[in-house]
């Protein structure tokens, strides 16, 4: 009796050992590899020489496995009443399961995590000798090789010790020194050098980026193509990785998204996210009772005496009722939508809250397509969590259920046929991807060549039109499309062929398993009920192959996207304000420069030592050649950019200790090419104000000078502008900028070349109004036409970064400086226009001819003529242009 007990626990024990074998070695190694790829731990090289051995090796092992199982069949098709024992034949095909994709592996790859495929050399060695130990105890106690599984057995753990002590040899073999050979460079790149990193490399706005971005050559395999700026974000998220330590620090740096995505005080949210909970959990289980439930119908209809089973099929209907859009689903879905919506209109507000309070600097240097794109693609992470949370761990999850209730169904060999062909198709859809992706790639970049065609196209009309180009620009774009056509056809071949192999795979293990179910109840007794179930069972079983397929892309591309968004996040403003902020005190709106030096790169000065005073009420000038640094230092005031030595103040506070909203508030600014939204004039009027009421931007605008323009459109004050403006004229443009600030009533004023677009009677109203608004308020002027600035009073003279002169406009032309000579140029141009009696000028006309007048205009404004223009369509009604005009001087 005690013998024959322990030869009962030595056969147990052979029978688990055969059964998790293959999950003991295969769950290690995916978890070694899983851990080093998280860690970010560095592959070992291992040339394709010194692979041979361990390859050879594993290949004997995988054929001992293949030859086991073939030998169970054949004597199963010898022998009928011969049953193979099921934990040796479930052995066995494990093994075939894990030690396939790993020949596939060690054939093909060059860099290895070498001491997790060790560890599992080392666990297949002691295992598969224990289990040949207890083979030779248990079941074949006469010894010897007459059994072919022990002789097979035997092999495999001689095998394995000789595996085992070639993979210690790779393991303690040193890896090479890193040469200059492109297969030693890192994937990261080499850190810049002194030089380099002295270069300002403007990436993604005011983000520096890594400087081997540009170099580096990444395949992209997100559903979006392969474009620059994607190859840039991959190695960003390289660059992050590789400072984070791995997967998991770099995956907490979107926990700053977690309460936008999923708030804890929205109670809404909290139920919504119950909800779904719910409807997974009763998924899951219903996936599993409908199709049961049709073959407990089946089996009852096949009884030699049916009846209709009523109380089943209505178990069937509720199930299905239950489980559809009809039922729970349409609950689930309004949950569904209700977290995105909400996570979407959350982190699209933070994105761009976060945009819009970034400096200038980020703005000038941004790419404003790739900033729109970071803002609307900040809902990715809620979609990345929607993929993991709702879509792939429950697909897992039905698969597990799916792999055991087939098992119940018939046997557990049904679950390998499942096994092996979803492993193939899988094998296949990450194989057919990367076969097209250089295809797809190209597809990509020729859809992108064909918007950018048509995208500088249009906008360029008038280019267009100019040079007569419209059959080139057609025959241009018709070429684009013709290229995307064919790279789609060359990709499509591809894909398509890919899809139709997985299909065929697909079919065949469908046919596979269902004959195999047919044999079963022929020659096992099962019942037709359980082949109906399964067949109704396919698809659920079906769908986590697909996804397996192509999650990873999917789970990518959304890394990707939430990387951009992130970045986004993380770039932080240069100038900020102060953390306690003075309110602003605006009894006095003195201004004074102190000792102010600027620079937008440290290489290039802009300003230098700048000094100067602006009393209250006080209208001061620049002037000077372009690029002196005259709007620079409106920037400044405006604290665009923070100085980089000395300080402004207003009264007698910095503008560093002020809040910037205070600052903007107390400022009006009239710039020299104004923008206008495309809305209506009233709007984009009260935009500087906007409780004001119809009345006050009237008199706004009168006061500009535009309001019987305005009048003689169409729609008067309803009239749209256009894009940016486009539909007014550049003097209409001013005016209404200037309409703005009278509207805005601010207390400093600035104006950058305000006056530049209208003529001489136009500017002569202007002038008067802004001699009433500057009553009592500080005015700033960037002017080239010095005769606009007369009555200033001070005019700065400023020259490459310095003010070199100052004073009245008398006291600088007693001077005899640079301003002396500016003027003598101006009004010697200008008489030089009266002396040759026809003079061609840039006018301003309100129905015909607005455009830019000469520099200094000695013709009387009543005797100014309306002549004949051409140039930019002006005006909303069509009849102001900005031109040239041919007139006489009187």
């Amino acid at each position: 009796m005690a013998g024959s007990s322990g030869k009962g626990s030595q056969y147990t024990a052979l029978m688990l050992l055969d059964y998790l074998h293959a999950p003991l070695v295969g769950f290690y190694l995916l978890g070694a590899l899983t851990f080093s790829t998280c860690t970010l731990q560095k592959a070992k090289p291992i040339s394709h020489k010194r692979r041979r051995i361990s390859l050879s090796l594993v290949f004997t092992i995988l054929t001992t496995h293949l030859a086991e199982c073939l030998y169970y069949a054949g004597k199963s098709a010898a022998d009928t009443d011969y049953e193979a024992p099921e934990h040796a034949v479930v052995h066995c095909l494990g093994s075939i399961l894990l030690w396939a994709p790993l020949s596939f592996s060690l054939f093909k790859t060059e860099k290895l995590f070498w001491h997790a495929y060790f560890g599992a050399f080392v666990m297949e060695f002691f295992v598969e000798t224990t289990l040949c130990l207890l083979g030779g105890i248990a079941v074949y106690p006469k010894g010897a090789f007459e059994e072919g599984p022990l002789a097979f057995s035997s092999i495999r753990s001689l095998v394995a010790l000789l595996l085992m002590l070639d993979g210690f040899l790779i393991l303690m073999q040193k890896s090479k020194e890193t040469g200059t050979d492109e297969e030693g460079q890192s994937l990261l790149g080499n850190k810049p050098n002194a030089s380099e990193a002295a270069t300002p490399d403007s990436g993604y706005g005011s983000i520096p980026q890594d400087p081997a971005a540009s170099n580096s050559d990444h395949d992209d395999d997100d559903e979006e193509g392969d474009s620059d700026r994607d190859k840039e974000i991959k190695e960003a998220q390289a660059k992050r990785l590789k400072e984070q330590g791995g997967w998991v620090g770099y995956l907490k740096g979107f926990a700053i998204f977690i309460p936008y995505i999923w708030p804890k005080d929205d109670w809404k949210m909290i139920l919504c996210l119950v909800v779904r909970g719910l409807y997974l959990i009763q998924g899951r289980v219903l996936n599993l009772l409908t199709p049961r439930q049709i073959g407990i119908i089946t089996d009852k209809l096949s009884l030699s005496t049916p009846v209709m089973p009523w109380h089943d099929i209505g178990l069937w209907l509720f199930y299905t009722w239950f489980n559809s859009y009809a039922g729970v689903g349409i609950l689930d879905n309004i949950a569904s939508y209700y977290i995105q919506n909400t996570a979407r209109e959350r982190l699209n507000a933070l994105t761009f809250r976060h945009v819009m309070s970034l400096s200038m600097d980020f703005h000038t240097n941004k790419s404003s397509g790739e900033v729109i794109k970071a803002v609307e693609q900040a809902t990715s992470l809620n979609n990345l969590i929607e993929l993991v949370f709702f879509e792939v761990c429950p697909i897992l999850v039905d698969l597990l259920v799916a792999m055991w209730y087939v098992s119940h169904l018939f046997n557990i060999y049904m679950a390998f046929i499942i096994l092996f062909m979803g492993a193939i198709y899988v094998w296949l859809g990450i194989y057919f991807t990367a076969w097209s992706q250089e295809k797809r790639r190209t597809y990509q970049e020729k859809a992108r060549f064909e918007s950018t065609t048509i995208y500088e196209a249009i906008p360029n009309w008038l280019t267009v039109s100019y040079f007569n180009r419209h059959p080139y620009e057609q025959e241009r774009y018709g070429a684009a499309v013709r290229g995307t056509i064919n790279a789609q056809w060359a990709y499509l071949f591809r894909s398509l062929g890919g899809h139709s192999v997985q299909s065929l795979v697909m079919n065949l293990g469908y046919a596979g398993c269902c004959i195999f179910a047919m044999w079963q109840i022929v020659y096992r007794g099962r019942s037709v009920g359980s082949l109906i179930t399964f067949m109704m069972y396919w698809d659920t079983m079906m769908s986590p192959l697909w996804m397996m397929s192509y999650s990873y892309r999917h789970i990518s591309s959304s890394l990707i996207d939430a990387e951009r968004a992130l970045q986004l996040l993380n770039t932080k403003p240069t100038v900020t304000d102060p953390e306690k902020p003075e309110p602003l005190h605006l009894k006095s709106t003195k201004v004074e420069f102190k000792d102010v030096d600027f620079s937008y790169d440290p290489r290039k000065p802009v300003l230098k030592d700048v000094n100067f005073t602006a009393e209250s009420g006080q209208t001061v000038a620049f002037v000077g050649e372009t690029g002196g640094g005259k709007s620079t230092m409106l920037k400044l005031l405006l604290r665009a950019w923070d100085v980089t030595a000395g300080s402004i103040q207003i009264g007698t506070q910095d503008l560093r200790s002020i809040l910037q909203s205070d600052l903007h508030d107390a400022i009006g600014v009239v710039p020299q090419d104004p923008t206008l939204f495309n809305q209506t004039i009233l709007d984009n009027v009260r935009y500087a104000r906007l409780e004001a009421t119809q009345q006050e931007v009237e008199d706004a605008c009168r006061a500009a000078a535009i309001h019987d323009t305005i009048m003689s459109f169409p729609d008067k004050y309803k009239s749209k502008v256009g894009e940016r403006g486009v539909k007014l004229s550049g003097g209409q443009l001013q005016r209404i900028a200037i309409a703005r600030v009278f509207l805005k009533n601010p207390a400093i004023v600035l104006l950058d070349e305000a006056t530049s677009a209208v003529d001489s009677a136009i500017e002569a109203q202007i002038q008067d109004a802004f001699r009433t608004l500057s009553k009592g308020r500080t005015t700033f002027v960037i002017a080239h036409r010095l005769s606009t600035i007369v009555d200033a009073d001070q005019i700065l003279v400023v020259d490459k970064g310095e003010i070199i002169e100052r004073g009245s406009h008398a006291e600088l032309l007693e001077r005899g400086g640079k301003y002396a000579e500016l003027w003598a140029k101006q009004t010697a141009g200008a008489l030089s226009g009266v002396n040759s009696k026809a003079g061609s000028t840039f006018g301003d006309g309100e129905e015909g001819g607005e455009g830019k007048g000469p520099l200094i205009d000695v013709t009387p404004p009543e005797e100014e003529g309306q002549g004949r223009s051409t140039g930019r369509d002006g005006g909303v009604d069509g009849g102001s242009g900005e031109g040239v005009e041919r007139r006489k001087k009187i």
